[in-house]
This record gives structure tokens, sequence and C-alpha cells, in this order.
């Protein structure tokens, strides 16, 4: 079988994927592992060249990225992974390294990844989870970007799930996430 237009493009891209340790997830896992928050970090590496967007918020994407799924306890519908995963880096001490306001963004993404789209923008005025107290996040815009930009480079990596599933075209967020379809395929193809 030949292999598609995108391979190249795919196979340069997965240079850029990170090594992620096994050690910072709660379990083990072939859907929502390693291999799927590398390919996640890559189509989030690609959205936010296409998008042009500056190394703050990008670094932001990036480290939501990375441990997004890190606290899942099943590979089933589970809602609260976000919850979990967002309590997983803290504990682990990924996030000691941002400011307040950096951290509470990530943790926001994370945890919303999850959860359906509608009320994002509400919960986003509301106090904030994690990080030891109740503060209302200082740039709630900001963290609907990173939210969003998240939920597409994770939406691309359906691909994993196989019968040709893909991410929905009309549930994306961003038109260059749509473009990228093709892409997320040939990336599995040679990050399975």
């Amino acid at each position: 079988m030949p292999a598609s237009p995108h391979h190249a493009d795919a196979v340069a891209w997965a240079e850029r994927a990170p090594e992620v340790p096994e050690h910072w997830f709660r379990r083990r896992s072939r859907l929502h592992g390693a291999g799927h928050t590398r390919r996640v970090h890559v189509h989030a590496q690609r959205l936010l060249e296409e998008l042009r967007w500056g190394p703050a918020d990008a670094g932001l994407v990036l480290r939501a990225a990375l441990w997004h799924d890190i606290g899942r306890e099943g590979d089933g519908v589970e809602p609260g992974h976000g919850r979990l995963s967002a309590e997983r880096a803290d504990e682990l001490g990924l996030t000691a390294d941002l400011t307040f306001g950096d951290a509470d963004i990530v943790r926001f993404a994370i945890v919303r990844h999850s959860l359906p789209d509608n009320g994002a923008r509400e919960r986003a005025a509301e106090p904030v989870a994690g990080g030891g107290g109740a503060r209302r996040l200082a740039e709630p815009e900001r963290a609907l970007r990173v939210l969003w930009l998240l939920k597409d480079a994770d939406a691309l990596d359906r691909a994993r799930l196989g019968f040709g599933e893909c991410a929905d075209p009309r549930r994306l967020r961003h038109p260059e996430t749509v473009e990228l379809i093709p892409f997320a395929s040939a990336l599995y193809a040679v990050l399975a």
C-alpha cells in the first residue's frame, strides 16, 4: 500500500515529538498514554505554528498537551479525568516553575479539555481549582484560547481509535485544525 501524501510531512513532524515519562501517568494505556500524548503535543505544535502564536501562550498549550491525560484511571468515558490530570501535574511538581497565573491557565485547560465546550466561558470566570487557593483566572480569555487549542489538538488524535475514526470538523474550533485531519492519520501511522 503506498504511503499517504502526508506521510513525509508526518515523518518530519514526528521528529519534534517529545519524550514523555511513563511515570507521569497514573496507569499505563495504549489509548491515552505516552504515544497519544506525544501525538497531541505534535498536533499542538503544528497548530501553534499555523496560527502564529507567541512563545508565552504556546508554552502553556504545550505543557497542557503533555499533562492532559496523566491522571486518567481508565480508557472509557471519564469526564473527570481532566481534574485528576491537573491534580497529578501538581502532585508531580510539574507546574511548580510556572507563575500562579500561568499555572492556573494550564490547570483550567487540562480540567476543561475533558468536558463539553458549553459552559467553559462561564467557568473561566469562576474560582480556579488547584494550586492551594481560591482565586479567579487573571486572564480568562487567554485561558479559553489555550483550552480551545488543546481540545483541537486532542481531537486530531482520534485517528488512534481506528475504523476510519477522525476528528469531527463541525466540533473543531479552528479552521486550520480541520485542514490537519488527513495529517493526523499519517502522524498516527508514524507514531503509533
